[in-house]
């Protein structure tokens, strides 16, 4: 292809021993991404030293080249930065002859302005609604809550404005947020990590003598797990049930609630916090010995869990949020329900334990769709944005662009 990309992303980068360390959802997209173009030079913060965690895996590309921000913890945190952030999106723009952006930028009008003046062209991934996550719970503080509402307003506005003037692309992680940034060149998709030597098909789960529920994600208030709860406390299945919760604590306070629940529902026998587990292997073994998948979430863009846990062949029961219609369909691959549901969670728990029709089904076109929605449709889609000439001739309309199932 003899070309050039600019990866910007808030999500920071360790460089350690020659390597380049990322979490492993937007270090995944990076290296599919570098294996189309001579040279990716990324651009965010960095870290020098070994990573933090182990959420953080390295990449393996070698054309991609570091182009670092001063550091920021928080978009609070990037507001003294304004030059240096600037100063690396101009070396970006002027290196690189196309620009993927993700997410949520400090800055971003300061970006589009350098893709203008450098005419490149430039694709942004809308990866979830922080104006809708604030609207869940309260996290920080009313006030701190409030300020972080019209920052992620006045981000989604410019954003708007600067693919109006750019005449870039908005890849959005499902058809709700592909609505917020309805333009000429939006189209609502499923981001994912999957690839195809991840998938493990399976004929039926619920076999064994006891059935065993997961949950993979973080911790935090806007994930709902306290509706799960109170839901699995309320089944009635002949047989004994446990439930696996899997992620890191973000929140003392919220984990402190959830265990008050446990131990007020009587379940503490049953319920087991497991913590972190690595993306990869790790994870999948453990979703290959769950028996049912459950996401009982408040707010997301187009959960990669729910196509990693239908490439596992778990049959999956998630809420009706964000980008989750448009990831899977209610009674085809997955059963939906509404938000803050005790009771229907618990009642599609029990269909898919007792209905064995169903839940083959379910797995069967849960491994079907989720083939349909792997790293490589989706990196496919973001190369066909960035190198398509710019059409200003199509409606303002959201388009949905990639096969579904």
């Amino acid at each position: 292809m003899n070309r050039t990309l600019g990866y910007v992303t808030p999500v920071r980068a360790y460089c350690s021993a020659g390597g380049i360390y990322m979490q492993a959802a937007s270090g995944k997209v990076a290296d599919a991404l570098a294996a189309q173009y001579d040279k990716v030079y990324m651009c965010t913060r960095v870290v020098e030293g070994p990573p933090d965690s182990p959420a953080e895996l390295p990449l393996a590309a070698k054309n991609i080249e570091l182009i670092p921000q001063p550091f920021w913890r928080t978009s609070a945190g990037s507001l003294p930065h304004f030059f240096g952030i600037a100063r690396a999106y101009l070396r970006t723009c002027r290196r690189s002859d196309v620009l993927f952006v993700r997410g949520m930028c400090p800055y971003i009008g300061v970006l589009y302005l350098c893709a203008l003046m450098f005419r490149r062209p430039i694709c942004h991934w809308i990866v979830g609604d922080p104006v809708a996550l604030l609207q869940t719970s309260t996290r920080k503080g009313r006030l701190r809550d409030t300020f972080a509402w019209l920052y992620a307003l006045q981000d989604r506005a410019v954003s708007r404005v600067g693919r109006w003037m750019t005449g870039g692309a908005f890849i959005c992680n499902g058809r709700e947020l592909a609505r917020a940034y309805a333009s000429p060149r939006t189209i609502a998709t499923v981001s994912s990590t999957v690839e195809e030597s991840d998938f493990s098909p399976r004929f039926d789960t619920c076999q064994g003598p006891s059935v065993r529920i997961l949950f993979v994600g973080y911790i935090r208030p806007e994930k709902g797990i306290e509706y799960l709860l109170d839901a699995v406390s309320q089944l009635r299945h002949d047989g004994p049930w446990e439930l696996e919760i899997v992620g890191p604590d973000q929140f003392p306070d919220y984990r402190r609630k959830l265990d008050g629940i446990v131990t007020a529902r009587k379940i503490q026998n049953r319920v087991r916090w497991i913590g972190y587990v690595p993306f990869g292997e790790p994870l999948f073994d453990r979703m290959r010995a769950a028996d049912l998948f459950v996401l009982p979430t408040l707010s997301e863009g187009t959960p990669h869990v729910l196509v990693e846990a239908r490439a596992c062949g778990l049959p999956c029961i998630s809420t009706t949020v964000g980008g989750v219609p448009t990831t899977v369909t209610h009674g085809i691959d997955a059963l939906l329900v509404p938000p803050k549901d005790s009771r229907a969670l618990a009642r599609a728990m029990q269909r898919v334990i007792r209905d064995a029709d169903l839940r083959r089904a379910l797995i069967r076109n849960g491994l079907a769709s989720a083939r349909l929605q792997t790293l490589g449709y989706f990196t496919e889609i973001v190369l066909r944005e960035l190198e398509i000439k710019l059409d200003r001739g199509k409606p303002e309309v959201a388009q949905e662009i990639g096969p579904r199932a």
